[in-house]
């Protein structure tokens, strides 16, 4: 198909992400940058030879750009997503979709109106850890799901980020920078959710920075999630996302079946071979043979396994092409994002939270080898 032609506003650290493999995707053509750091916009332009270095109100005005990725500040994305709609673009903004259900929506229906798809990261569960896990699961390997757990715990990004107090400020924290890979994932496994349970503490108001002594950042959301989730399918999982914990030996992603189970690679990471363990032999009314019986054993990789977040654009581009929906779209996106906010509401009410919305499964991708060309359809 013709390439896809994007423009990207905002060069921040993210950037390379995208780009640093965006050569095994020929049908992404990268046209434009634009920052309101001029003087980075051009840098980063040069370094990645992309031929137009703009302002982002340029690159909303240019007509060569079909698709904006959003790489701006998370209380950034919904405004500047609105902008590009209005513009008549088509976006795919980094992860969390918006920052409220209400900008949620708002995007929802300018996309609609203006006819065009929207949709966010994160795309880890289009990479080739987590499609092979996909594919094991919709397999058999491990009978019938039933649940799982879903953890990112550390001390906080004090200790290596430069410009932190964002991520501590009312719309972050870490169920909405890091638990959208957890729960884009879950999705991916199980569909979509019915209810949240959970409860949201946080350890202090301030915390020491780093280097700055007397210097404190106001913590003004919560930094230890835990809860649950319920799926329409019928399955349930255990979330802990946490800024609040120096060391642990927590599983990343795992999932349980009626006949064996499944640790998942990093859902932060696009590669990785999963692990399986199914029953002994015997003990269950399988109609599988478990390989290596009660062993845990490492996995073959069914999909290509050099991508990065790339291979999100590439399959947002081939959904327009082709008039379809993409796995990020939307609907997905907004769900997840309801999904979401629904831990900090569950806790602040103290009950169980309904999810209003709900979304298709994602459909898998098909599996190809390590020389072929990736495959959306």
């Amino acid at each position: 198909m013709e390439p896809i032609r994007v423009g990207i506003i905002g060069v921040g650290n993210v950037l390379n992400q995208y780009l640093d493999k965006i050569g095994v995707h020929p049908d992404v053509a990268v046209v434009a940058l634009a920052d309101v750091n001029a003087e980075a916009v051009r840098k980063r332009a040069a370094e990645y030879d992309v031929p137009k270095a703009l302002t982002p109100d340029e690159l909303l005005a240019d007509e060569e750009v079909e698709l904006v990725l959003n790489l701006t500040p998370p209380k950034l994305h919904a405004p500047v997503t609105l902008q590009a709609i209005a513009a008549g673009k088509h976006v795919l903004s980094e992860k969390p979709f918006a920052t409220s259900l209400e900008e949620a929506k708002q995007i929802l229906d300018a996309a609609r109106e203006a006819g065009v798809k929207v949709g966010s990261a994160p795309t880890t569960f289009l990479g080739s850890g987590m499609q092979t896990s996909r594919k094991l699961i919709d397999d058999g390997w491990i009978g019938t799901p039933v649940a799982a757990f879903a953890s990112f715990a550390c001390r906080g990004y004090e200790h290596w980020h430069p410009n932190v107090d964002p991520f501590y400020s009312p719309g972050a924290g870490p169920m909405l920078d890091i638990g959208p890979y957890l729960i884009t994932n879950l999705v991916n496994f199980f569909g979509p959710v019915s209810r949240v349970s959970a409860t949201t503490p946080r350890s202090s108001g301030t915390r020491p920075r780093p280097g700055k002594e007397g210097e404190v950042i106001r913590i003004q959301t919560p930094t230890h999630v835990t809860g649950t989730i319920d799926f329409e399918s019928g399955a349930a999982a255990t979330v802990i996302v946490s800024w609040d914990i120096w060391n642990h030996n927590l599983p990343h992603l795992e999932v349980y079946g009626t006949g064996g189970s499944l640790a998942a690679p990093n859902p932060d990471h696009f590669s990785g071979a999963p692990v399986l363990r199914r029953g002994e032999p015997g003990d269950l009314a399988l109609d599988m043979t478990p390989p290596g019986g009660g062993e845990w054993r490492e996995t073959p990789i069914t999909h290509r396994d050099d991508t990065y977040r790339g291979i999100g654009l590439a399959e947002f581009g081939y959904a327009i092409r082709n008039g379809v929906e993409p796995r990020t779209g939307g609907d997905f996106a907004y769900h997840v994002l309801e999904v979401l906010l629904a831990f900090e509401a569950s806790s602040e009410q103290g009950k169980h939270i309904d999810i209003e919305s709900t979304c298709e499964r994602p459909r898998p991708l098909p599996s190809v080898g390590p020389q072929e060309p990736y495959r959306f359809d």
